[in-house]
């Protein structure tokens, strides 16, 4: 039996009590202890080998889970699950409030959910690439999928067209993993005196962008977002925050951004 990936996202209210995405965290670690919080409102669950262990298939686990969140907490939730996180989070995205959407791990029905799709559902595709996509006519994952490997990185560069292209294949190799990412990562440069040099500033966020792209990398995150805060002599400060046309982790755009 293939991976078995759930992907839940739950209807919390306007205001909630701050522990009740930890008592929901521990509410789905007893269906399985592969359970990873995103957000307050998404978690993802690894139910590859609890299936076996609860004598239900991936639909009947699916809908076990979302009447536990209901009849616990009040909770209705949107799922989709999948043979992998990818196609799990495309369809929970699709789903309504207290429905849920399976995808069987066999070939026929990955590329029956995946190719009518947009191409600006598969991760990594922001409106700039969908766009540089449809000037050569490629609007659909089934487009896309027609279309060689090499000739995608030579649209989009060597790792964004490798990553189309196994994507729009239906292939992803992130794992749910239990050990909750940050949900921001920071770094900062003191000069040594008061500084008016623009050269000197550019020179600062520079390292900066370097210094945020590498520890993006290593530990395998992208950025959504990138804020920026100066603190003056006057212990004044300002701060601007911009959101990236596309998730990234590397310096040169992040550079950009700052």
């Amino acid at each position: 039996m293939g991976r078995r990936i759930l992907h839940l996202r739950f209807g919390l209210p306007a205001s909630y009590n701050a522990e009740l995405p930890e008592r929901l965290r521990r509410l789905l670690e007893d269906i399985t202890p592969r359970v990873q919080m995103i957000e307050p409102d998404v978690a993802l669950l690894d139910l590859t080998g609890a299936i076996p262990y609860w004598k239900r298939d991936a639909r009947g686990l699916t809908e076990l889970v979302q009447l536990r969140a209901l009849a616990h907490f009040g909770l209705h939730s949107s799922a989709g699950c999948a043979p992998n996180r990818m196609l799990a989070a495309m369809a929970c995205a699709l789903t309504p409030p207290g429905q849920r959407t399976v995808i069987d791990d066999f070939p026929e029905a990955i590329a029956d959910f995946l190719r009518p799709r947009p191409v600006q559902e598969l991760p990594g595709v922001g409106a700039r690439t969908a766009a540089t996509l449809g000037e050569y006519g490629l609007h659909t994952v089934a487009d896309v999928v027609q279309v060689p490997q090499l000739t995608l990185q030579r649209l989009l560069g060597a790792r964004a067209g490798r990553a189309l292209h196994e994507h729009a294949q239906g292939r992803d190799t992130q794992v749910v993993d239990p050990t909750p990412t940050p949900a921001s990562i920071s770094t900062e440069h003191n000069h040594a005196r008061d500084e008016l040099d623009p050269t000197q500033h550019r020179r600062a966020l520079l390292a900066l962008a370097d210094d945020l792209g590498a520890r993006l990398r290593t530990s395998g995150q992208i950025a959504s977002g990138l804020t920026c805060t100066i603190h003056y002599a006057d212990q004044s400060s300002t701060r601007r925050s911009r959101v990236l046309s596309e998730a990234t982790q590397h310096t040169v755009l992040l550079a950009r951004a700052a």
